[in-house]
């Protein structure tokens, strides 16, 4: 019945979703974790890591500079660098 659905049969409250992934991928969704749940991480803390592993990658020892890139403060390079080496 779900796959007969349209996007005027489907209620306000998931509109937002709706339009912002498509009617198909809200359906597998619904199918995939429907009536469960659901925790999203907020972009900050999604990106994080990735973050944390291109400043390792790209860093040559030069605190300032890699700080002012990434928008972050020297000290956080420096826990960031030193989490790499224990």
């Amino acid at each position: 019945m779900l796959e007969e659905m349209t996007r005027d049969d489907l209620p306000e409250g998931v509109m937002d979703i709706v339009d912002t992934i498509g009617i198909d991928a809200f359906k597998d969704l619904v199918r995939l974790v429907g009536g469960s749940n659901l925790y999203i991480p907020n972009e900050s803390s999604l990106v994080k890591s990735y973050r944390n592993k291109m400043i390792r990658k790209e860093f040559k020892g030069d605190y300032r500079s890699i700080s002012r890139k990434f928008g972050i403060s020297e000290v956080q390079v420096r826990n960031i660098i030193n989490l790499k080496l224990e």
